[in-house]
């Protein structure tokens, strides 16, 4: 599995529109490979994070070179509320634990 991260610097006064954004999924749930997304908000920290998981490399990259990712950063307004240069890590996910419950 493989887990993406892109920590964004949002001002305050733009967070609902940087998260609102993030509501529509502009058809990322039915791309190839995808497992699901997570938007961080600040608590003890500087930036936002969005995280995206996906079954492999290869998948996250089809999407990224793909017309749902370029639909979904067609409208600059999400890209125009960062503050700084966001910052994207791609990681593969070598231990994964559950609750028990």
């Amino acid at each position: 599995m493989i887990a993406v991260s892109n920590r964004v610097w949002i001002p305050d006064e733009r967070t609902d529109t940087f998260l609102e954004r993030l509501q529509d999924s502009y058809g990322i749930e039915d791309q190839e490979g995808f497992l699901g997304l997570k938007v961080l908000s600040p608590i003890e920290a500087e930036r936002h994070v969005t995280m995206t998981f996906w079954e492999s490399l290869d998948d996250y990259q089809s999407w990224r070179e793909g017309e749902t990712f370029e639909r979904a950063h067609r409208d600059r307004s999400a890209e125009d509320v960062f503050e700084a240069p966001n910052e994207i890590e791609v990681h593969e996910v070598a231990v994964e634990r559950t609750s028990t419950e």
